[in-house]
């Protein structure tokens, strides 16, 4: 009997795996060295990869270059996240092509996630004082602290890098852009340094009271929201302030931005939503009985949570509101949507999971206490509330897929990526805890 793969062309035989899921390719590849090559092509595992929205790590290229975290002395059975891909050199078959090696290593990591297999690096202590703001680009860390230091950390060894000293007060806000660490402070001031050695480029003065809030629009907007009630727009290639807004009657509690658009909810039971090169806020939401704690907005709809335990959906072009989400018993703290569901977080220790119309899907149970921080992608949701606990849930079946119950610290901040969970310790001394699942 002849071997297809010899005398097919590979448009062919690419049409006949096709129809094989990945574990008959498995099957497949085992027959023979023919088959094996036959199947170890980019065509045949480029479709399996976007069947599971894995497109865009083959693209950037991130998950091929993602390194394992050093390995822990001691690990409990079963759990250690790491992934090894021998190939032997003295073989005959070709090496691994690229989209099956992506999907290799994006299905281990999301089988990590599922199955709770992490370790956690030993905790990164450098502030003397609690730690009051995070942000990380993947890998590098950078924390703020009551202590007035920035300090950044190598994400992969958890050693520090260097500490910023030039603070007079609390760093209060904390953005990474490109090549750049952009700081809020208690003392009033913007700070932009280099993130290779921790050097002050500039900073902008304006403000009168605390920088709390930042973020960054088309790569020269610096966007900051201060305890003096005012949102002001700098040109960071100008170094000047362009705008200031002075909307609210009272402290701004969150700052959302979205491509040119700006938006900020605040103790005034109030949204505004403004435009970086207009001079006047475009819409003012008035519809909540309390303070709106929390928003995500895109260029279609904004949705907001509020201290009176409900959420809302407007739409971004009228401001109008369309849905009113009841079921919280609590103030709602937190919130996060991508483009199949609604998850919230609120003080009656539950998640909701709410549908674009407004629906309830499901009541996700089991932290103690306030649910403080939230994060989604295509993949899963990540929770962070008090008890020192962190959640991964299915977000499409409403399922808790494991309970993080090795985290050291308690929690106030967190920071989610593609293979690390950091969290912040609302306490004093401030320590800071990286979770690795690769």
């Amino acid at each position: 009997m002849s071997d297809f793969t010899t005398y097919l062309p590979p448009e062919l035989i690419d049409k006949v795996l096709s129809y094989l899921n990945v574990k008959e390719i498995g099957f497949f590849s085992q027959v023979s060295v023919n088959w094996r090559e036959a199947s170890n092509r980019d065509s045949v595992w480029l479709h399996h990869c976007m069947k599971n929205g894995w497109m865009k790590y083959g693209i950037s290229g991130s998950i091929l270059h993602e390194e394992p975290s050093a390995k822990p002395t001691t690990n409990i059975s079963g759990t250690s996240p790491h992934f090894d891909l021998y190939v032997p050199f003295d073989t005959r078959l070709s090496p691994i092509c690229k989209w099956k090696h992506v999907y290799l290593r994006m299905y281990h990591l999301t089988r990590n996630w599922e199955k709770g297999r992490f370790f956690v690096s030993p905790t990164l202590r450098g502030h003397s004082q609690r730690v009051t703001a995070i942000d990380s680009n993947g890998t590098c860390l950078v924390s703020g602290s009551e202590d007035k230091t920035l300090v950044t950390w190598n994400m992969l060894t958890g050693s520090k890098i260097y500490t910023v000293h030039c603070h007079s007060d609390a760093v209060t806000a904390i953005k990474i852009q490109g090549h750049h660490i952009i700081t809020g402070c208690a003392d009033s001031a913007v700070r932009v340094f280099r993130i290779d050695n921790g050097d002050l480029e500039f900073s902008l003065f304006g403000h009168s009271g605390s920088v709390d809030h930042l973020g960054v629009s088309d790569h020269d907007y610096i966007i900051s929201a201060g305890s003096d009630r005012t949102v002001r727009v700098w040109s960071s290639s100008e170094r000047k302030l362009l705008r200031m807004f002075h909307a609210h009657t009272d402290e701004i509690e969150c700052m959302h931005c979205c491509g040119h658009m700006i938006l900020t909810c605040s103790w005034d039971k109030l949204m505004v939503l403004y435009h970086v090169e207009n001079d006047n806020p475009i819409q003012v939401l008035e519809g909540h009985s309390e303070a709106v704690s929390c928003c995500q907005f895109d260029e279609y709809k904004v949705v907001s949570g509020s201290a009176d335990s409900d959420l809302r959906i407007w739409e971004t072009s009228s401001g109008y509101c369309t849905h009113v989400l009841e079921g919280h018993t609590g103030e709602v703290y937190c919130l996060v949507y991508n483009k199949h569901v609604i998850a919230s977080g609120a003080s009656d220790s539950t998640i909701r999971i709410w549908s674009h119309s407004g629906e309830c899907q499901y009541v996700l149970t089991g932290h103690l206490g306030i649910v403080r921080c939230l994060y989604i992608n295509d993949h899963r949701l990540v929770s962070g509330g008090d008890q020192k606990k962190i959640g991964i849930w299915n977000f499409k079946t409403g399922k808790l897929m494991n309970m993080v119950h090795r985290c050291p610290s308690l929690l106030h901040l967190m920071w989610v990526g593609e293979t690390k969970i950091v969290t912040a310790s609302p306490e004093s001394t401030g320590t800071i805890t990286i979770i690795n699942f690769w």
